[in-house]
Formats: structure tokens, C-alpha cells, sequence
């Protein structure tokens, strides 16, 4: 079912929805879908840090679009102004637009052997051999590592790669790359979690958005550990808030974010804070809580890889929440091709006539049972296909002869009454033009006893013959039907003698 997962690509869903929101200008973050839009991100993106709400936008698009093929591409171009849609991006301003490039080429994705525990003050990763003196519950692997290259043992070694490569902007299309290294990582379907684009341009803190991203990849432990405050200060990047005394922090820029993510996203976020130091009352950890709202549909997505195949299941078979659960509690071996493998099964078994008392709890079981359909199968199926067409070409060949012959016969049978009818009406014509003498003759001879047709005529209209005459003969419609009937056929027959 290839094609099918490729017919209802979430960048195809994004095409369709840009195209029906353009008369209207909706953006993305105004769409009411049961559709989602998002990729799967690669675990190792929740490093990314010091962005701005617009670059964070950016980088979205750009990775979304990416995620969207499974080759390794030299570059990436679709129209500018989808590119803009999908990042919420509805400024004319050519300069603005500009500096956002240039502050997402200008960051940089450090990837380093040892787990990441914090941020310090100018937005850089610290890991773990940075952090000696902290306690012993703050989080050591807030964000999994990944090795791109190893690492020597130096503080100043390391990797990092740009975020974007080549970006050009002509002609009302953009034209970007994305290092290698990057694009395997938003290919890459494993340790990885999904990403809603519908949820994240509803942002317009950027607190708000930096914390979502950050919590996105955790949300299976519901918690963090206790982080020092300084993680959260400096998500975005340097601005007076990695200084702002906590009360101020916490007022103008942690209860904002807090408020928006619960008011727009998909999850919902409480925290807590604590003095770190024993006998200090400052305020210098923090812990967040988080779990996913129910019926999101992101999460659906997540666990299974993809939001066609989420719909598919919900819309054409009815799962359940519980038998969700139960595929969830089972991906190490219930994968997206077993599943797509128990859907195929499935509809074959349908199509075969076999009876079905409910799909749903049908799909469960060939998934459980891991059935599937045989190659052989498929072949009978086909060859029983083409000889019910077959057959079926044949029916409707006999079934169009004989629609054809009988169209001919009411078309012979409607050109008879034509002509019909207008012999009538010519036979009336030439009875009117007619003297005295010449009417009552033709009266004379439809009335002898000779003419049989007109005999029976009368006779039905309880009259007699002796009754009929030329200033009465077309009182009576059906008299005077045959009677111009008659007159007709005497002219067709004088006609003839007379050539």
C-alpha cells in the first residue's frame, strides 16, 4: 500500500489546506483539521537553542519539507509563499524576512558524545564533565547525545553543523539546503517524536514555544528531574531574562508560556520550584510536569509514525482507545509494515465475501496472528477480477444490443405516429377545402357497409351509419380520427391510379 501512504503525505495535506486557506488568508495556526501537519524529529533537535520564534518557524518549515522525502536531496525548493504559510510568516516586510535567514544560518547544532544536562548564560550546551558540583538529581540526559564523529577527550572539541545550508529566494520560490548529516537525523524515523506545526505557529511567546520543544521529546516520563532554573532562563537565548531576578522571570516570562501552553497546544504543563542550596531560600531549581491532553491526535501520530495510517485505523476500521493502547504497548514488534500488512489482510478478507462481524476487532486479530496476504492469493484474486470484468463486458454488450434494438423500435413506432398525425391533419385540411358534393361522397363511401373500420368506429360510438353525415362526421374525436384516416388513404390510392 505504497502508494496509498504516499497519497496522504502530512506535505500533501499541508498543499490541500494552503490552497483551500488562500481565499480567505487563513494562516496555519487558524486551521480546524482533524488532519495534522508535522514530522517525526529526530531526538537529538531538542539541542537547538537561542533561536527566535520566527528562526524556530523557519527551522520547522524547512525540516518539515525535508522530512517529507525519503532520499538524501542536494537541495529543497517550493514556493515562497507556502514556505511562509507553513512557518506563519505573513510580514511584507523583505528585510525582516532576511534577518531570520541569517539568525537560523548563524546557529549552529552542536553534537557531542556526552550527555547535555544544561544551558549556560549565552545559550551554548554544557555537558555532563561541565557539571561536577551539582546535585545529584538534577537531570543528566535531558537531551540523548549523538555521535556524528567522536569526540577526543580536549574541552574544546566537538561538532557542529549549521542548521541551514544555501538559502535563495527568486522568483517567488525558496531554495534551500540542509547539511547531510541533518537531513539523516529528520529522515530517520527512530528515537525520535512528532511534531505538529499546527500546534507550534499557534505560539506567540517564544518562553512558550522554547519550553514546548524542550519537553516535547519527555513527554513518556510526564516529569523532569529537578533542572537548575538556568536550562529554562536560556532557551531562547541571551536576553535580559537569563538575569532578571527570579520573581520577575517568573512573572513576565515563565506564568506567560506556562498559560499559552496550556491554552494552545496539545499538552498540559504545571511546575514547581525549590532552593537547591541547603539553608538558601533562593529559588534556583525548577521541575516541570507535563502529560498529553486526551484525544490529541499528535499522539496517535507519534506511536504510530504517521497520520494517514493513525486515520486510516480510526476512519475506514473504528480502533477504539483501547485497542490504541494495546498497539502502543506492542510497537517493538507490531511495526507500521505489520500494521499496513493486518490493514491489507483485512480488506482482502472482505473483498473475498467472508464474513466480517466487526473490522476492527478483525484487524486486531490478523495483526495479533501477524496474517497476511499470500502472494498466490493475490494472484487468484487478480485473475477472479478479470474474469468478472470480463463477464461483465459481455453482460453490458448484450444488455446495450438490446437497448439499442428496442430505442430503434420507439423510434420507428414515434416516427409512425408523426407521420401519423400529420396525415390526419392534411386529410382534415383537404375534407375542409372540398364542396358540398365532394365531402358528402367521401362521407358516403366511409359509412357503406364495405368499409368495415369505419362500420365499427360508429358502432363503438353507439351511432349508426344511417347517422353519420358531412356536416357531423368530425363532432366525434375518434370518428373523426378514422374518418381523416380513410380520406387519407382514398387520396393515396387515387394518387397511385392516377400515375
Amino acid at each position: 500500500m505504497a502508494s496509498f501512504e504516499q497519497s496522504v503525505t502530512p506535505l500533501q495535506y499541508a498543499l490541500d489546506l494552503f490552497v483551500e486557506s488562500a481565499p480567505i488568508r487563513a494562516g496555519i495556526h487558524e486551521l480546524e483539521t482533524s488532519s495534522d501537519i508535522g514530522y517525526q524529529k529526530n531526538q537529538v533537535f531538542a539541542r537547538i537553542v537561542g533561536l527566535g520564534l520566527s528562526a524556530r518557524r523557519f527551522v520547522d518549515a524547512a525540516y518539515f519539507i525535508v522530512a517529507q522525502e525519503p532520499e538524501i536531496k542536494d537541495a529543497y525548493e517550493v514556493t515562497l509563499s507556502f514556505f511562509k504559510w507553513l512557518m506563519r510568516y505573513d510580514s511584507k516586510n523583505r528585510e525582516h524576512f532576511s534577518s531570520v535567514i541569517r539568525s537560523v544560518k548563524s546557529s549552529m547544532l552542536e553534537v557531542t558524545n556526552a550527555p547535555v544536562v544544561s544551558v549556560d548564560q549565552k545559550g551554548r550546551l554544557v555537558a555532563e564533565d561541565s557539571q561536577r558540583g551539582q546535585e545529584s538529581d538534577v537531570d543528566a540526559s535531558v537531551v540523548e547525545s549523538t555521535d556524528v564523529q567522536e569526540v577526543g577527550g580536549t574541552p574544546e572539541d566537538g561538532d557542529w553543523l549549521e542548521l541551514i545550508g544555501r538559502v535563495s529566494v527568486r522568483n517567488g520560490r525558496i531554495r534551500f539546503r540542509v547539511p547531510i548529516e541533518l537531513q539523516r537525523l529528520i529522515k530517520d524515523p527512530q528515537n525520535s517524536y512528532w511534531t505538529s506545526l499546527l500546534v507550534t505557529s499557534k505560539f506567540t511567546v517564544i518562553y512558550a514555544r522554547a519550553i514546548y520543544d524542550y519537553v516535547l521529546p519527555m513527554l513518556a516520563s510526564n516529569t523532569t528531574v529537578w533542572l537548575p532554573i538556568e536550562v529554562i532562563r536560556n532557551l531562547p537565548g541571551r536576553s535580559w531574562a537569563n538575569h532578571a531576578e527570579f520573581k520577575y522571570f517568573k512573572r513576565d516570562y515563565l506564568e506567560p508560556a506556562v498559560k499559552q501552553i496550556n491554552e494552545l497546544s496539545d499538552i498540559e504543563l504545571s511546575y514547581e520550584t525549590r532552593a537547591g542550596t541547603p539553608g538558601s531560600r533562593k529559588q534556583n531549581q525548577i521541575r516541570l510536569k507535563f502529560k498529553r491532553k486526551e484525544g490529541a491526535l499528535a499522539v496517535k501520530a507519534a506511536m504510530l509514525n504517521s497520520v494517514a495510517l493513525y486515520q486510516t485505523l480510526q476512519d475506514e476500521f473504528g480502533l477504539t482507545e483501547k485497542q490504541f493502547s494495546q498497539i502502543e504497548s506492542n510497537r517493538a514488534s507490531w511495526t507500521d509494515d505489520r500494521i499496513q500488512q493486518a490493514i491489507e489482510y483485512t480488506r482482502w478478507t472482505i473483498r473475498q465475501g467472508t464474513k466480517v462481524k466487526r473490522a476492527s476487532a478483525y484487524l486486531m486479530k490478523a495483526l495479533a496472528e501477524n496474517y497476511r496476504v499470500a502472494e498466490a492469493d493475490r494472484q487468484v484474486e487478480s485473475i477472479q477480477t478479470r474474469l468478472a470484468a470480463q463477464s461483465l463486458a459481455v453482460e453490458e454488450a448484450k444488455t446495450s444490443a438490446r437497448s439499442a434494438a428496442v430505442a430503434s423500435v420507439v423510434a420507428g413506432d414515434k416516427a409512425a405516429d408523426a407521420r401519423r398525425s400529420d396525415e390526419i391533419l392534411r386529410a382534415r385540411e383537404i375534407f375542409a377545402g372540398l364542396n358540398e358534393k365532394e365531402r358528402e361522397g367521401f362521407v358516403k363511401k366511409f359509412t357503406a357497409h364495405n368499409n368495415i373500420l369505419g362500420i365499427r368506429c360508429i358502432e363503438r360510438q353507439g351511432m349508426t351509419p344511417a347517422q353519420i353525415n358531412a356536416a357531423n362526421v368530425l363532432q366525434w374525436p375518434a370518428i373523426a380520427e378514422t374518418f381523416c384516416i380513410f380520406i387519407a388513404g382514398e387520396l393515396r390510392r387515387m394518387a397511385s391510379s392516377a400515375s
